[in-house]
């Protein structure tokens, strides 16, 4: 396939949309869970960890603000990082994500499945772990198939139940809220040094970071947005707006309301244990009808999650293919559906695969597979966002007339602040996630090892063709350049 005989998609998310995927994404099942692990980790001291989260959050909404005004296609970190910083760490923009959403896409598909044995054990019902993890993959995998309307339109219910559930939790913890729960606000770091009392503080910071990063997923859909240099910004600003005011009214009123005694205990639900979460955490304090509502909006959760990340970054190894970094086939829409298909399989028959063996681990080492592959996640959305930044910084020099033009434009200080901000938040991060898991670090290092073999690989085959990879890694396509004016 040559570098512009690939088919465009046709359809379009609206702005509502784009929204629903958004919040899905930021908030997802985390939002049920991460809030009471860290409350029983750092106690009322993540009510001013989710409070300091969103500074860095406010440095990535500005990076995916200015990245996606000015050059709005699909792929998003991708395009970003092969145009502005290099074909290899372009590479590593769709390469190292592959990986992570493979491992995120297990988490969420395994922690669904748990949650879905506590709830069903309340009815006396039990599904098996395999069959509720390929249930959830294979059934929203069909979905993507079918096409970007469908899935919107599904993700827009799904967000809209998910919402209900916090909103519910919020409303029902309020008159149960006591000033006396958030003191003292570091009771860890009493008698403790400093690097021990105030490590649980700052791993709280990170992690309640971690859902907000979901907001990259907007530049990856960047070619089916309508209108996607005005809604962009559009998109950032709704989405962050729910995301920021949901996030801090369940922490605040989780601390407040929730004896801690709770969340270092089994919840009970219906009488059953829970394995953690809002639901377990708050039996014998909100009523029994909406821990159940809040238990089936964490199940919908965790389906938002898999929703989006199939739709998202199936696009990301679709733009890579249609520069034929990775195999062209990739690049295929279905004529019919008018969906990236072999690349939405890419992302979810490998979990799929792997959901019996992962199972088995999980049975047997739990919780410390599922943290491993948080860890592997996170540092490759961390990497992700350190090659945005390097992009964000380049942007000006390297494609001028759009940082020009773009109709949101950081003033230049802002947007070396930004930049290096967003460099120096993610190492920093990313050298506290993987102290849990240096394994995992290992494992993404050796992925992107074996990445960098690939990439020299197609090089190298290319050149013997006549043709010059990096310098097609290097220019934007045509419909990418309409009205942009840079090449």
């Amino acid at each position: 396939m040559a570098a512009e005989e690939f088919k465009l998609i046709d359809e379009q998310v609206g702005l509502w949309g784009a929204v629903a995927l958004l919040v899905g994404t930021a908030l997802g099942m985390s939002i049920f869970i991460v809030p009471t692990q860290m409350a029983a980790a750092a106690g009322p001291s993540i009510t001013l960890a989710i409070l300091v989260s969103i500074v860095p959050m406010v440095l990535g909404v500005l990076l995916l603000l200015q990245l996606g005004g000015a050059i709005p296609v699909a792929g998003g970190i991708y395009v970003y990082g092969s145009r502005l910083v290099g074909p290899f760490w372009g590479l590593l923009g769709v390469s190292v994500p592959v990986l992570a959403v493979w491992s995120y896409l297990l988490f969420a598909a395994i922690g669904f499945a748990d949650y879905l044995d506590g709830v069903l054990e309340t009815v006396g019902a039990s599904v098996p772990t395999v069959a509720a993890v390929w249930a959830l993959l294979g059934g929203f995998l069909a979905i993507n198939y079918l096409g970007v309307r469908i899935v919107t339109k599904v993700q827009i219910g799904m967000v809209l139940f998910l919402v209900v559930g916090m909103v519910a939790f919020v409303l029902a913890g309020l008159p149960h809220v006591d000033a006396a729960n958030y003191t003292p606000l570091f009771p860890a770091a009493e008698g403790q040094p400093f690097a021990d009392g105030y490590a649980p503080f700052l791993l709280a910071v990170v992690t309640l970071y971690i859902p907000f990063q979901g907001f990259g997923m907007i530049i990856e859909i960047g070619e089916e947005l309508e209108n996607p240099v005005e809604n962009i910004p559009r998109v950032l600003a709704v989405g962050m707006g729910i995301v920021t005011v949901l996030s801090l009214a369940i922490v605040f009123v989780l601390i407040g309301a929730i004896p801690l005694s709770n969340m270092t205990e089994s919840g009970q639900l219906g009488g059953e244990p829970v394995d953690g979460g809002l639901a377990a955490v708050g039996a014998g304090v909100l009523p029994e009808p909406v821990l159940l509502l809040v238990g089936l909006a964490a199940l919908v959760a965790a389906a938002t999650t898999v929703n989006t990340l199939l739709t998202s970054y199936s696009r990301t190894v679709m733009r890579a293919a249609r520069d034929e970094v990775l195999p062209d086939v990739f690049a295929t829409v279905h004529d019919r559906y008018q969906t990236p298909h072999r690349a939405i399989l890419l992302f979810a028959l490998p979990p799929m695969l792997a959901a019996p063996f992962i199972t088995q681990l999980d049975a047997v080492t739990p919780p410390d597979l599922l943290d491993w592959l948080v860890v592997v996640v996170v540092t490759g959305i961390f990497i992700a966002f350190m090659i945005g930044g390097v992009a964000l910084w380049n942007l000006p020099t390297v494609f001028p007339q759009r940082y020009e033009h773009s109709i949101y434009k950081l003033p230049m200080p802002v947007l070396r602040i930004v930049a290096v901000g967003n460099v120096i938040v993610s190492a920093i991060f990313t050298l506290l996630v993987v102290q849990s898991a240096p394994t995992a670090l290992a494992v993404v290092v050796a992925w992107m090892v074996l990445s960098g073999l690939v990439y020299l690989y197609r090089i190298r085959a290319y050149a013997k063709e006549g043709v010059d990879l990096k310098e097609r890694m290097a220019l934007l396509h045509k419909h990418e350049r309409v009205g942009g004016g840079d090449d």
